[in-house]
């Protein structure tokens, strides 16, 4: 069975190289010789079909910067349905553009044809596939940002802003304004927005920690054993409860690991199943804390202050672009490839300092 796991994973890995290149082949050219000036971009196309909870928190400044400073420019955003109500919640003047996340190539022409030529086209992944430069052909802009180092038409080239050095490549924030000041603006507010905030003044603060075991791949994925460690530490802090916060396919797993080591202990339990985003940001921002993975609660426990502690699996270029800026946030990158086989022993050492810092 693993061979054929394997053999297939394989196929599909080679399908994509195949079309990537064949992408490249119709679609790169030589970029605009043209200096790159916000203020000459009639339409700008920010493609986001892929982000989720994390990447909105962080690209909002950006966002609301660029409408704010380029009041005349039509600024679209191509987003998956599911973050419709999170691009609303920003400030600013923008079209929404709803696109599934692997549209194929008569969805793209159909969208492209919707929105017309464009500028300024900004897609910040690092190695774009075939659909993806499908877009930028169609939209034919004039420049192209992206952080993919071997794409001839990218015009401001920001992947010379990635490192896999600590310390050395840029977070994404710092990209995102680097586009800006690249572009003729330097009166930046670098502050977060707070996605939903009435809804979270309204909340109640509650004393529990959060705590978030699984992210969206098997890197990002702790095991019963460190989960155990994190929920005993912070059950030693009197009166504070824990919530472990997962997707709806891992509600099982933790109801029978609940069960089975705190049947006894009401102050731990799952968190509830929520309906949307809305609930997402409302329900994280509530929180005393969130501990656990790097997933996008972590980021809205950022933008609102919230002390959080993030593990980050040994990928330091990933880690520089992505951890969580706050004066209130322990990011810490663990010495493994996957968190499932994180050091316990580093692990309770520090947990033990975040709640020392945080619960006083």
């Amino acid at each position: 069975m693993d061979t054929f796991i394997n053999l297939k994973h394989g196929l599909f890995h080679a399908r994509d190289l195949v079309r990537g290149a064949w992408g490249r082949l119709r679609y790169d050219h030589q970029p605009s010789e043209k200096p790159f000036e916000l203020s000459s971009v009639k339409r700008a196309v920010i493609n986001r079909i892929d982000g989720k909870i994390g990447d909105s928190v962080c690209f909002a400044p950006f966002l609301r910067e660029l409408s704010k400073h380029c009041p005349d420019m039509e600024i679209v955003i191509l987003a998956n349905e599911s973050m419709r109500a999170v691009y609303n919640q920003i400030p600013g003047n923008f079209k929404l553009v709803m696109c599934s996340k692997r549209p194929h190539g008569r969805e793209v022409l159909n969208i492209c044809k919707r929105i017309g030529a464009c500028d300024f086209y900004v897609h910040l992944v690092e190695n774009l596939r075939s659909r993806e430069l499908s877009f930028i052909h169609y939209l034919d802009p004039i420049w192209v940002a992206t952080l993919d180092p071997n794409l001839k038409m990218d015009s401001l080239r920001l992947s010379r802003h990635i490192s896999s050095v600590r310390g050395r490549g840029l977070h994404i924030t710092q990209i995102l304004n680097c586009i800006l000041s690249e572009g003729g603006i330097s009166d930046i507010d670098h502050s977060y927005v707070r996605f939903f905030e009435r809804e979270v003044t309204l909340s109640r603060i509650r004393n529990t920690v959060c705590i978030v075991p699984y992210g969206s791949n098997s890197k990002h994925r702790l095991s019963d054993e460190s989960i155990k460690l994190m929920v005993d530490s912070i059950l030693k802090i009197p009166g504070v409860a824990v919530e472990i916060f997962v997707v709806p396919g891992e509600r099982s797993h933790v109801q029978d690991f609940i069960g089975r080591f705190y049947r006894e202990t009401p102050r731990v339990s799952l968190a509830p199943l929520l309906l949307g985003m809305r609930d997402v940001f409302v329900q994280a921002a509530s929180y005393r804390a969130i501990m656990g993975v790097d997933t996008g609660t972590a980021h809205i426990a950022a933008s609102y202050g919230i002390p959080e502690f993030t593990m980050y699996p040994d990928n330091i270029a990933c880690y520089n672009r992505w951890y969580a800026i706050n004066d209130r946030a322990t990011n810490i990158l663990y010495d493994c490839v996957s968190l499932t086989t994180v050091d316990n022993m580093r692990l309770q050492r520090d947990v033990d300092s975040f709640i020392a810092n945080n619960f006083n």
